[in-house]
């Protein structure tokens, strides 16, 4: 992982790819996304038993994300695979 000032120095970048471009996320974003329970909680002793909760607010936020690139969008497959899994009792 790679923090840069502004998006125009990481374009500038000599390492800098197009193919990269989807993982392009703010600072202040990638702070919110992770100071949720699905990261916070890792610690508690019924973590597990509250998974499937935890997950559900992780997708919910990242569906919140503004300007964050692609690889941070999770599509209505992946959506309806842990709607299902979650009927399911699985997750």
């Amino acid at each position: 992982m790679n923090f840069f000032r502004s998006e125009e120095h990481l374009r500038n970048w000599d390492g800098f790819s197009n193919r990269k471009e989807g993982g392009i996320i703010a600072i202040d974003a990638l702070m919110w996304l992770f100071s949720g329970p699905y990261f916070t909680k890792r610690l508690e002793p019924d973590y597990m038993s509250h998974y499937g909760d935890y997950m559900e607010q992780m997708l919910s936020s990242l569906d919140q994300l503004k300007n964050a690139g692609s690889f941070w969008q999770i599509g209505p497959l992946e959506k309806a695979g842990f709607a299902l899994g979650r009927k399911m009792g699985i997750i």
